[in-house]
């Protein structure tokens, strides 16, 4: 469940401090309880499909929601003013931008998740309580409170994280010994074509179409220059042509960087 609720939680942040244009922070508070029934409140809910399922119904009480809106909105702060639809329709729409965010962090977790904001109501639903405090510059605090439905606390127990991903380091202190990469054992058996390049040469369309049997095309490269090994359109390799048992081959003479070859998969 951490993985799940950091995720929200710095995308709360990160929106907040975005959109409302000052620095937010955001925390887990896990001693905090939600609303009560007696208390006015603001409730959307979060619907997780894909690599996580569940919903989370979000809650504001009815005064913290005016104050996130009008600042959304960069109105003066008025706490007598009425919570109008185009106020919630404020909270909406940044409650989306975090939920695009936390899908595409939740994504190098737990694959591939969709997650939609709606309007809610107010229900005695079973779930987990968890708070998030916001506060912009440590001087006004916001509470978010969370309930994390069953099925969503089942499905992030159920689902085994996803292996992040080890981005190759090109860097030179990296060394060339590529051969204990994290699982690049993996990619030994796969079978990659190559193709040998002996120059190449530049036609206007007219021109290959008067193309004829026994038309001569002059390359860009000399006789006695090295020809070309590509995986795909990469350059691996350079080397002197070669007659091995009546097939062409070629004799390696340069080869790149083992690091840019693995770029080139």
């Amino acid at each position: 469940m951490h993985s799940f609720l950091d995720a929200v939680r710095t995308a709360t942040g990160a929106v907040f401090s975005q959109a409302l244009g000052a620095t937010w922070s955001v925390e887990i508070d896990m001693t905090e309880s939600a609303p009560s029934v007696d208390t006015s409140v603001v409730c959307f809910q979060l619907s997780l499909s894909g690599g996580l399922q569940g919903n989370v119904l979000i809650q504001f009480e009815a005064g913290d929601a005016l104050r996130l809106a009008q600042k959304f909105l960069a109105e003066s702060i008025d706490p007598s003013a009425e919570l109008s639809q185009e106020r919630k329709e404020a909270l909406l729409e940044l409650l989306r931008q975090v939920a695009g965010l936390a899908a595409t962090t939740l994504k190098g977790s737990f694959n591939e998740t969709k997650l939609e904001v709606g309007p809610a109501e107010p229900a005695n639903s079973q779930g987990v309580d968890v708070v998030l405090l916001a506060s912009e510059n440590s001087a006004d605090t916001l509470r978010l409170s969370l309930r994390l439905s069953p099925e969503l606390l089942a499905s992030v127990s159920s689902t085994k994280p996803a292996a992040p991903s080890i981005p190759v380091d090109a860097s030179p202190e990296a060394g060339p010994d590529v051969s204990h990469e994290p699982n690049f054992d993996l990619l030994l058996g796969v079978n990659l074509n190559l193709t040998l390049r002996f120059g190449q040469r530049v036609l206007p369309l007219r021109e290959i179409l008067d193309l004829t049997s026994g038309s001569v095309i002059e390359l860009d490269r000399e006789v006695q220059e090295p020809a070309d090994l590509l995986l795909g359109d990469k350059l691996i390799a350079r080397g002197e042509v070669v007659i091995v048992d009546g097939n062409y081959g070629i004799r390696i003479t340069e080869v790149a960087d083992a690091r840019q070859r693995i770029g080139t998969l």
